[in-house]
């Protein structure tokens, strides 16, 4: 089972659907910590993974705050 995650939303709530931030860094093809620095705005998500990442929020019917 995942360990809870530290994320803010909706990035919490697309990691518990998708199985945990090491499944949703497998999605965007990136490493766990890079997805924690885009969800806690260290880093601009940007291009192709910012479409992915609004395309994954519409998939899973989960609010962008």
């Amino acid at each position: 089972m995942p360990r809870p995650t530290t994320l803010p939303e909706p990035w919490r709530s697309l990691a518990k659907k998708l199985g945990g931030v090491g499944a949703l860094a497998g999605v965007f093809g990136v490493e766990r910590l890079t997805v924690r620095r885009w969800a806690k705005g260290e880093r601009k998500l940007e291009g192709p993974a910012r479409k992915l990442f609004e395309a994954l929020l519409r998939e899973h019917k989960i609010e962008a705050t």
